[in-house]
């Protein structure tokens, strides 16, 4: 089987950084990690200390950002496949061995990526990342479907294209992505929840900053060479659906937006029928928070805090509401304070799988996901 090369880079994110090595602890795949920090001033030491067994090299020292510290790492520490994952993220248990899977069964295979959850700084669950699609190199070059810690990469198919440019700061993986499939690398989703991602304010991809916006439109000028680019807005508008307080000039955008968007869904529902904006993500409408029949949350949890009561907030409140936890109903569901409340069983599988359905409607919402804990 091919061994991994990780690399996590670190700055000042140390509070977070123990979820992303827990998570290695539940893979079986072979793996040497690299973790590289930015010089940080909190704990790092104290958690790198704690995890010192999982970690193949670390150094801790000012660098040239984030890029060409993770590019220096992944020279650092051997292996066939090449990943990084960002310290306020995480991996599913045992996804490694899936992605190792994949490149084992075919030796002509360059990358693999497979789905992702959004989460909350807490690690509840917000959404799946809703662009995720089979592989099309055309579309690649307007919209980045591959999410980040989800995506692996053959090392020698990295090395070919000269890997991350490191005078990029926020698009480097989109980048990267576009180069391999320039140099045409052979791409495979894999239909699995791979990774988690946090999203809260102060995460790159939500900063807003107008840097971002001038990246994204570089690599449509130069991957997509077409007149008229849109993905700095289709960018815009996404991280503003994770925005809770908007100005008004944000919600005015946010709504002509969000129209444009059911007029170009509802084309391609009459014109084109296999469209990926037509299908479900394990329940879910695609960019909203709209359940067909039955969703399927997928989450690891690897806080040491017990889950005591699943709470949820979802409409209609007023329906009667089923809900499994790894397959077996919770007997004592109730509503309280505008929510869905289910006393949980003890869980020891960090692996989580939550199955909810609206027993009087088949069309719902579930707006929120979170967890009171022991």
């Amino acid at each position: 089987m091919p061994t991994f090369a990780i690399v996590i880079p670190n700055l000042n994110q140390s509070h977070f950084l123990p979820f992303a090595l827990e998570s290695l602890k539940f893979q079986s795949a072979s793996f040497n990690l690299a973790v590289m920090d930015g010089g940080s001033t909190d704990n790092f030491n104290e958690v790198v200390d704690r995890y010192s067994d999982l970690i193949s090299f670390v150094r801790s020292s000012p660098d040239k950002g984030q890029a060409a510290a993770i590019k220096a790492g992944k020279e650092t520490v051997p292996g066939d496949i090449v990943a990084w994952l960002n310290a306020d993220d995480y991996y599913f248990p045992r996804a490694l061995d899936k992605v190792a899977a994949c490149f084992d069964e075919d030796p002509d295979l360059d990358v693999v990526y497979g789905n992702a959850i959004h989460v909350s700084p807490e690690g509840f669950f917000l959404s799946y990342f809703p662009p995720i699609r089979e592989f099309n190199a055309k579309e690649l070059t307007k919209n980045c479907f591959i999410c980040q810690p989800a995506c692996f990469v053959r090392r020698s198919a990295y090395e070919k294209t000269g890997g991350l440019d490191p005078s990029l700061h926020y698009t480097m993986d989109w980048d990267l992505w576009c180069k391999l499939s320039s140099n045409g690398a052979k791409f495979r989703y894999l239909p699995r929840v791979l990774a988690a991602v946090r999203y809260y304010h102060g995460t790159k991809t939500l900063s807003g900053d107008k840097k971002r916006y001038r990246e994204i439109h570089r690599i449509e000028k130069k991957y997509g060479h077409r007149l008229l680019r849109i993905s700095r807005l289709g960018a815009f508008y996404y991280g503003l659906t994770f925005k809770k307080e908007k100005t008004i000039s944000e919600n005015c955008f946010f709504v002509l937006f969000s129209i444009l968007r059911k007029m170009k869904k509802k084309y391609h529902q009459i014109f084109e029928k296999n469209h990926p904006s037509n299908s479900l993500i394990y329940g879910f409408h695609r960019w909203n928070p709209v359940v067909e029949g039955i969703c399927t949350i997928h989450i690891p949890w690897y806080d040491p805090r017990r889950w005591r009561r699943l709470r949820l907030k979802v409409e209609p409140n007023k329906e009667t509401y089923h809900i499994l936890i790894d397959g077996r109903p919770c007997g004592n569901i109730f509503s309280e304070n505008g929510y869905l409340v289910a006393e949980m069983p003890k869980l020891q599988n960090p692996y989580r799988q939550i199955s909810v359905e609206c027993l009087g409607k088949k069309r719902w919402r579930l707006l929120e996901f979170t967890c009171d804990l022991e």
